[in-house]
Formats: C-alpha cells, structure tokens, sequence
C-alpha cells in the first residue's frame, strides 16, 4: 500500500515540476526605474476562454486597462500576452514572470502529501526494526567456547 502511494507521489511530483512554470505564466510583473507595470491573464471560469489580458501601471496612479479579450480562441490571451511582454522589454523594461496562488498552493499540497509519507514510512520502519530487535532478542544464540 505504502508503495503504490510512494509511486503515485512520486508520479504527481515529477509531473508537475517537469512541466516549466511558464506553462502556468499567467501574470508578469514589469520595472523600469521606480515604474512597476503588471500584465496578467484573468479568467472567470477554468476554462481557457473566455480571458482577458489586463495592464495595469502599479506605481503611475492610472486605471487598470484590457488591452484583449478572447472568447473562443484558447490560445489568443497567451500569445496577446507574451507579445507586449515582449515589447515592454524591447523598450527597457525588465520583467518577470509571477506564480499564480493557484501553483503555490499546489505545490504546498504535494509537499505536505510527501512528508506524510516519509512520515509514514519512517514508522514503519520504526515498527520493523522493534520487530527484529524483538526476534533478535528471542533467539537462541549458541555458546562459543
């Protein structure tokens, strides 16, 4: 038992971090001198569309703006995105991409989830050896003369 939940950690661990974090780029954060700009993806559902890709200019004083929106192409707010990422960086400024809260939290799952089991496998462990010590114990050893 132990060891099919070991192997399917083992199999959500490196699937997740074998997938680069780009794949979850879903916001980045932009500076040049003291201006912070951010870019994100924002959608209503889990679904891909609709979306909406949103600028906003952190240290400017200036409402956040949707500069596209999508409906039914699932790749368009990406690539709308990583184009004026492109651009702001053409233009000097250095950017950054932020982990969404929804990533964070997945990957603290998978580590609580790991610690379980280590924890879990330690005692076992722990059980084993009071089992040996225990039949060691009970053992007739011969005499050496």
């Amino acid at each position: 038992m132990m060891n099919l939940i070991n192997r399917t950690l083992q199999i959500l661990a490196v699937a997740l971090l074998a997938t680069p974090l780009s794949a979850y780029a879903e916001s980045w954060s932009c500076s040049h001198g003291n201006d912070v700009r951010e870019v994100h993806i924002e959608r209503t559902t889990s679904s891909p569309v609709p979306c909406n890709v949103v600028y906003k200019k952190q240290t400017e004083g200036v409402e956040d703006q949707i500069l596209w929106n999508a409906t039914s192409d699932d790749s368009y707010c990406e690539e709308k995105a990583q184009g004026f990422i492109a651009k702001l960086e053409s233009w000097g400024w250095v950017c950054a991409e932020t982990v969404s809260d929804e990533v964070i939290e997945v990957v603290e799952e998978v580590e609580v989830i790991e610690e379980v089991v280590v924890v879990e496998e330690e005692v076992v462990v722990e059980e084993t050896t009071a089992t040996e010590a225990g039949n060691n114990s009970t053992e007739e050893v011969p005499a050496t003369e």
